[in-house]
């Protein structure tokens, strides 16, 4: 499995390189799109500064310097959707990527994949997760449309998972493996995470309270797992324990979050990534393998594994 990275900033590459990353990922707004749409719409689902590429001329640097190392970028255009007004500003910013050398867009706008694939038929298109493709059926039809890779929604089991690789072949699959866990499917979540202090939707705590008198045994659930996520923090996702299950799958490649993150968790956390694959490679003992994980994860984190913000909690409390 290949290990896929978020970039923001030039003086990433060599040590993400260097830690392992076989693909880089990131974002940048061109100034055109500025002007008109600063406080509107995100041109890649991130809202602040330190989370963009600085401007196209880094871009340009970062995608020859992943080249030399006989590494891949691709480029985040993952709104859930754009607008016709917006179109062509996208068609601009596209073209711009493509001459830097991008090799493939990450998106999740059925139209806008349809336009790009006719346009530059030679780009590695993805799936985002904002696609919600979350069954075979759903990426049969986006293969069909002309997507190359998928990344898969956050929730979903790694049973589900291989099925979906063994049904749709030829489609290569990637899924999440370290932080941002999140409590929604976010493919269908409609929270703008715009905040100054970097406080999304999803981490505010808050209560469901019923409004029937005695709510309905799926509802008591709800409301539980509702005040156990206000005690977590979604930044200790983590899918170590999983990996040997995800290799088994077929998986593609691991992806770790972290577009906007300090440069030296990224490493520090794709360096972790890289240990679990090689351990996983050479371990015959599953139950010490995910014991060192577990390990691995209080270690990194200061806090213990928890199946709430576990990446496939079918595996957490695995001995």
């Amino acid at each position: 499995m290949i290990l896929i990275s978020p970039i923001d900033q030039l003086g990433e590459v060599e040590p993400l390189l260097d830690a392992g990353a076989d693909e880089l990922y990131g974002g940048w707004v061109p100034e055109d799109w500025l002007e008109r749409y600063r406080l509107l719409a995100s041109i890649n689902q991130r809202t602040f500064a330190g989370a963009q590429i600085a401007g196209y001329e880094d871009l340009q640097e970062i995608v020859q310097r992943a080249h030399d190392r006989g590494k891949r970028f691709s480029l985040t255009l993952n709104a859930p959707f754009y607008s016709d007004e917006q179109l062509p500003l996208l068609f601009d910013y596209v073209d711009q990527a493509v001459a830097a050398g991008v090799d493939g867009v990450i998106l999740a706008d059925l139209g806008l994949l349809r336009l790009l694939r006719r346009r530059h038929g030679g780009l590695e298109y993805h799936a985002s997760t904002l696609a919600h493709l979350a069954n075979s059926g759903a990426a049969a039809f986006y293969a069909a449309q002309g997507i190359d890779r998928l990344v898969f929604p956050r929730h979903l089991p790694v049973a589900e998972m291989a099925e979906i690789v063994e049904k749709v072949p030829g489609l290569r699959c990637d899924a999440f493996i370290l932080i941002g866990n999140c409590p929604n499917s976010e493919g269908l979540c409609t929270f703008h995470h715009s905040s100054p202090a970097k406080i999304w939707p999803c981490e505010i705590p808050y209560r469901i309270e019923p409004l029937a008198p005695a709510p309905s045994p799926r509802l008591q659930r709800a409301m539980a797992r509702q005040e156990e996520w206000a005690r977590s923090d979604r930044r200790h996702g983590c899918g170590l324990c999983a990996i040997p299950a995800l290799a088994a799958a077929g998986i593609h490649g691991l992806k770790l979050v972290g577009r906007g993150a300090p440069s030296a968790q990224k490493v520090r956390n794709l360096a972790l990534v890289a240990e679990f694959c090689e351990r996983a490679a050479d371990c015959d003992d599953g139950a010490d393998y995910r014991r060192r994980a577990r390990d691995a994860h209080r270690q990194s984190f200061a806090a213990p594994c928890s199946p709430l913000v576990c990446y496939y909690p079918e595996y957490c409390n695995e001995a």
